[in-house]
C-alpha cells in the first residue's frame, strides 16, 4: 500500500468515470482504423466536440489515448484492448463499475453499513436480476464482464481440478456455457448439461464448436425451481456469492434433490479468507448488489445446512474449488 494511498484512490475514480465515457461513446472503435481530431470524433460520435477534446486529453496523462503532435488522437495499448472487436476485448470493464446502475447503489454504502439493506434493491426497487431483465444495454456490459472472467480464470481451474473421473456434468447457472465449454474441449470423454434461464439459454448454443456442442444439453429453468437430474457431478461457477445465505440454501437444496447419493457438488468461489486472494472488497460489491462472499467457515456451515459435507478446498488462481459431498 502506498504511504498515502488517497493520492491514488481519487484519480482512480475519475479515470474510471472518464473511461466508460469513452467507452459508452465508442471512441476505441472510431480510432481502430487510424487517428482522428477530437472534431472528427465528436461528429461521429454525436458529442460536445470542446468537452470531448477535454476527456481525450485527460486520458492522454494516463496513457489512455496518444495525441500525435497534429492534434489528432489515437488508441494506446490500454484502448485498443476496449475495442468491441479486440480478441480479448475489455469493453465490457469500461462500462461496467462506472455504470450508473452499479454507482448508484456504491453511494449507498454508508447507509447499508447502517441498516443492512441492500442498495441495490432500495434504489431501484428490485434485485439485480430483475433489473437486467428490464435493462439489456446494462445486461450485455454485465454478461460481457462474466464472460471475460470465465475467459480470465479458466485455464487456472483446469489445471486445479480433474474432471476426466465424471461422465455427465451439470453447470448449473452457466450462462452462455463459456466455462462449459472450455471443460468439454479439455474432457474429450464428458458430456454436460447447461441449465439456465430461457433468455440465457436461448443465446448459448452459438458457445459451443461443433466437436463440444453435440456432447450438450441445453435445458432452460430456474433454479430456484429445480436442477436437471441425471448428472454426476454439478457445478456452481459464481452462483453462491450472489445471494444471501436463504435463497443460497433453497439453489443447494434443489441441487442436493437432483443429485444420485454418490454425486459430486463443486462450487467455484472466491474466500474472503483465502490467504492468497482475500475477496474483501468484493464483499462490498457483493454487500450492494445484493449478495455475499464468504469465509471457509461460513461455507461450511452453509453446505451442511444444505446437506452437504465439504471435502476439500482446492486454490485455483483468483477463485478456489470447493468440492462437497452429499451426506
Amino acid at each position: 500500500m502506498p504511504p498515502r494511498p488517497l493520492e491514488y484512490i481519487y484519480p482512480g475514480v475519475l479515470a474510471a468515470q472518464a473511461i466508460h465515457a469513452a467507452v459508452k461513446f465508442g471512441i476505441p472503435d472510431l480510432l481502430g482504423s487510424g487517428p482522428k481530431s477530437a472534431a472528427e470524433l465528436a461528429s461521429d460520435c454525436g458529442a460536445h466536440a470542446p468537452t470531448l477534446e477535454r476527456l481525450l486529453r485527460a486520458l492522454t496523462s494516463i496513457e489512455l489515448f496518444y495525441r500525435l503532435p497534429d492534434g489528432r488522437y489515437r488508441n494506446s495499448p490500454g484502448t485498443e484492448i476496449l475495442r468491441r472487436d479486440h480478441p480479448q476485448a475489455l469493453w465490457g470493464e469500461g462500462l461496467f463499475l462506472p455504470a450508473r446502475f452499479i454507482w448508484r447503489p456504491l453511494g449507498e454504502l454508508t447507509e447499508s453499513v447502517r441498516t443492512g439493506d441492500a442498495p441495490f434493491n432500495r434504489v431501484f426497487g428490485q434485485g439485480i436480476f430483475e433489473y437486467l431483465a428490464e435493462h439489456p444495454d446494462d445486461a450485455e456490459a454485465f454478461n460481457q464482464v462474466m464472460a471475460q472472467d470465465t475467459l480470465w480464470t479458466t485455464p487456472a481451474l483446469l489445471r486445479a481440478y480433474d474432471f476426466s473421473r465424471f461422465k455427465r456434468l451439470v453447470d448449473v447457472g452457466g450462462g452462455y456455457g463459456v466455462f462449459l465449454g472450455s471443460i468439454l474441449s479439455a474432457t474429450p470423454k464428458l458430456e454436460g448439461v447447461l441449465f439456465d434461464q430461457s433468455e440465457v439459454i436461448a443465446k448459448a448454443e452459438s458457445t459451443f464448436v461443433p466437436a463440444v456442442a453435440e456432447r450438450v444439453t441445453l435445458i432452460a429453468g430456474s433454479f430456484f425451481d429445480r436442477v436437471p437430474a441425471g448428472g454426476d457431478v454439478y457445478l456452481l461457477r459464481r452462483i453462491i456469492h450472489d445471494w444471501e445465505d436463504g435463497e443460497a440454501l433453497q439453489i443447494l437444496a434443489n441441487v442436493h434433490d437432483a443429485m444420485t447419493p454418490d454425486g459430486t457438488l463443486l462450487v467455484v468461489e472466491a474466500l474472503i479468507d483465502s490467504p492468497t486472494r482475500p475477496a474483501g472488497l468484493m464483499d462490498l460489491m457483493m454487500l450492494v448488489l445484493g449478495g455475499r462472499e464468504r469465509t471457509e467457515a461460513e461455507f461450511r456451515k452453509l453446505f451442511a445446512d444444505a446437506g452437504f459435507t465439504l471435502e476439500r478446498i482446492i486454490p485455483a488462481g483468483a477463485y478456489s474449488v470447493i468440492e462437497c459431498k452429499r451426506r
